[in-house]
């Protein structure tokens, strides 16, 4: 167990699975690679999130400029948080290939 406690908002779990039975539909393998390197981001995450990088304008756009980090996981999915205290907040699990205009409220 890591450093950090990893907390996902409803809105990142819901994400999630939406991601997971889109993929499942299609490949069964692809959803449990997903889960699979999710559960690893989550594991780094506990152990040391200042190793990820800021989200920027790229990212999500209205996104707070230094204030979310971005955590990439099975080559094309990423988890924004925040961390405060000893706490990672989970807010959003994007798929890199959609568009995300909305995430933080501008478009």
């Amino acid at each position: 167990m890591g450093v950090y406690k990893v907390i996902l908002s409803r809105r990142s779990d819901h994400m999630l699975i939406t991601h997971t039975e889109f993929l499942a539909q299609v490949s069964l393998n692809a959803a449990r690679r997903l889960l699979s390197d999710f559960q690893k981001a989550v594991q780094n995450l506990e152990d040391n999130p200042f190793q990820y990088p800021y989200a920027d304008e790229w990212d999500a756009p209205g996104i707070p400029l230094n204030t979310y980090r971005k955590c990439l996981f099975d080559g094309r999915y990423k988890a924004l948080f925040l961390v405060e205290g000893k706490a990672v907040y989970i807010d959003a699990i994007i798929d890199c290939r959609q568009e995300n205009k909305n995430l933080f409220g501008k478009e």
